[in-house]
Formats: C-alpha cells, structure tokens, sequence
C-alpha cells in the first residue's frame, strides 16, 4: 500500500493505491498486465487544507496570515514587503527589502492558522531553513537561506535569497528547447550542487524544472541554482540539524512525472531519486516535452513503471546522437544499471554534446516580467514554486 503526495500549485495531490513493486524476475520488463493492474488499484484525491477544530481558540496572529500579507507591511521590524511571488495551500513568498542590511530578499511564509498546520509541516519548514542555509555556505550553486524567525502578527518565515532571474521552466516556456551545448553547462552546475547536497547527505527529491532558477552571468551565460529543499530527506544521522519526523511508511513525496520507479513503489530515496528527476529535467529542456506522460497521475505512473517512453530522434531530432544511449542508460529501470553517481551522469552528458562553448544564451524574455525567486513550497502539503503554473499530468509539453 502506498501513498503519494504530489507537489501542485494549489496544494497536495494524494493518490492512494496499491504501488507494488515489480518483482525480482520482472523489475526490468514489467509486462502491460502487470502495469495495468498496479494503475487500476490506485485512486486520486484532491485533499482539502485542514480546518480548525471548533473547539480551539482562534490565534489572532496567524488566523488569515495572507490577508495580513501586504505591500509595506514591515515583518520582524526589519522586512518591507513588497510585492508577492508565487503561493500555494500552504505558504507564501514575497520579495522584502530588508531594511537592515540594505538589500532585497525573499521571504517563505506559513499560511494557515498554527492549530491548522501539521507539526511535520513546522518541523519541515524548520529543517529546510537549516539544510539551505549549511548547504549555501558549501556553494554558490544553492539558494541559500539567510535567515529565520517568527511574527507575531504573520507567523514564521524563511529568509531567503532573492534570485534575479527565471525558472527553468519559464525558460523553456518562453524560448523553447534548450539547446544541447547550454543544457550540458547547466547539467554541470545543477549536478555539482547536487553532488554537494548527496555528500552531506542530503536527498532533494524535488528536483524539477521550476526548481532550478537561472541568473545571467557577466559573460552572459547562465547560472543555474537549485532552490526549495522543502521536502528534502537526509540519509545521514550525523548532520547538525533539527530532523522531520520520519515520512509514514509507504507515503511518497515529489512530483508524480519526476519520480523513479522505485520511489513510485515505496518511497523510498537516495541520491539516485534525485539523478532520475535530472534525467527527466534534462529531457524536458531538450526536447519540450515528458518523457514519461499520461491522463491522469496514474497513467504517468503507469509508463514511468513500464519505462514507456519515445525515442530521444522522435522528438528532438538535431540532439547528438550520442544522447539516446545516456537517456537509456539514465532511465533504466534497473537501478543497478545507471549511472552510479550524479558527477559521472553528467560527465557522461557532456561528452556524448562534445563542447560547451557554444554561443551563449540570454535568461531574459523577450519582454521584461519580474524577477524570479526561490519557490515557494511548503512540505508535507507543498506550496509550488513561485514561478510555476499548476500542475499537469495530462500529455502537456512540458512539466514542472
């Protein structure tokens, strides 16, 4: 029995169902009954955000937190709200202006009433704080986390670096494909951040398009920065920080078109979920599309299990070649017979392109649109990125 809890941007997707594993003698060519079985037991439910209990008292200070969010509102005595950037069920994100150190940042808000919001949700909220900010010191290539505290007026929030840039996503959205020379550099940077978080022990399980916010670099090439670490999971006991309590077994987190096979099973991850949803982003930015689609959760679900996908020459037929063996190695269903670590996945990508010093391209859309910032999600019942529009798991071009 399994539970997974997609990321939208109006908040949780819950599908419940019977996600069985293959077994040993079928992991690697699950048969269409097999598929067609596990996708009929499961079902969606569109959860709504927790109320109150009538017999609590009301908390003035958090009870309609977003209508407390305001252009001007001053936050700790420091934070000048300016405008907001993206929100979900959950949680907010506004660009502020922090008036102490002189400069722009973004502020992540809780927005539903304290009796209204899990405890994992606090202790989630907590956590991301602590891994951005110890990962932010190790590289320039993470949103970091400057800060964190709490309102009384409007509750707790997260200091967060304020990205001037675009999503990913948006990338793709306004410019099309990626091509094939920019992915691998942006493949290098978003693999070296990612590589950082793996050695302290820190599994994203998020990684998506949204989630990768793009800067223009003096040389006019683009830097990548992984953002929201909302949902992260640490498969380490050693690092200094406050720990979430332990996901219910069975219940799975991320976004449905971004999981790997396993983790669709039973939850589980390790820096190989995160290599998955890499392969996914690097197939979506190079071709604009899914590699893996389907009318509902349960059908993507379905073909991410039966490894269904089109070939790499159908859809981008200018890619190198030389890409279809690393997709196939990458989305391998086998997880024995990918790449055993995300630095010689990527190496592996650059070398099937060849150069990375093709010309560069701009992060800025043909007309000017407000910057971008670190997403705005909140786990377990995640808020989506702020520059993400909601969810599909219909066959659109291109996914979160």
């Amino acid at each position: 029995m399994g539970t997974l809890a997609g990321l939208g941007h109006g908040g949780a997707t819950k599908v419940t169902g019977m996600l069985q594993p293959p077994a040993p003698d079928r992991r690697l060519e699950p048969t269409a009954r097999d598929i067609a079985r596990d996708a009929a037991t499961l079902s969606v439910q569109q959860p709504q955000p927790a109320q109150p209990s009538p017999a609590a008292p009301r908390d003035a200070g958090r009870d309609g937190t977003r209508a407390k969010l305001q252009p001007g509102r001053l936050v700790a005595g420091r934070y000048k709200l300016a405008h907001p950037l993206g929100h979900g069920a959950m949680g907010e994100v506004w660009r502020a202006h922090d008036g102490v150190r002189r400069f722009d940042v973004a502020l992540k808000f809780l927005v539903l009433p304290r009796q209204s919001l899990p405890i994992d949700a606090m202790e989630r909220f907590r956590f991301e704080a602590q891994v951005a900010a110890q990962l932010g010191r190790k590289t320039d290539l993470i949103v970091t986390v400057h800060d964190a505290g709490e309102d009384p007026a409007v509750g707790p929030y997260l200091v967060m670096e304020y990205v001037r840039g675009r999503s990913l996503r948006q990338l793709i959205h306004e410019r099309g494909p990626v091509p094939a020379a920019e992915l691998a550099a942006l493949l290098s940077q978003i693999g070296e951040a990612l590589s950082v978080a793996h050695g302290l022990g820190i599994v994203h399980r998020d990684i998506k398009p949204s989630n990768i916010l793009l800067l223009e670099g003096r040389d006019g090439r683009l830097r990548a920065k992984v953002a929201d670490f909302g949902i992260a999971k640490w498969i380490r006991q050693d690092l200094p920080a406050d720990f979430p309590r332990q996901t219910a077994e069975g219940v799975v987190l991320g976004t449905p078109a971004y999981l790997s096979p396993e983790h669709t099973c039973d939850g589980h991850a390790d820096p190989q979920l995160d290599m998955w949803a890499l392969a996914v982003v690097a197939h979506v930015a190079l071709t604009g599309h899914q590699p893996f689609v389907g009318g509902t959760i349960a059908d993507v679900l379905a073909s991410i299990l039966a490894g269904e996908r089109p070939s790499l020459s159908t859809l981008a037929p200018e890619a190198p070649p030389e890409l279809e063996a690393w997709f196939a190695r990458a989305f391998a269903l086998n997880p024995e017979e990918r790449f055993p670590a995300i630095k010689p996945m990527v190496s592996a990508f650059v070398a099937a392109v060849g150069a990375l010093d093709a010309a560069p391209i701009s992060v800025a859309p043909a007309s000017a649109a407000p910057a971008s910032v670190a997403p705005a999600s909140v786990a377990p019942a995640s808020v989506a990125p702020a520059s993400v529009a909601p969810a599909s798991v219909g066959p659109a071009s291109v996914g979160r």
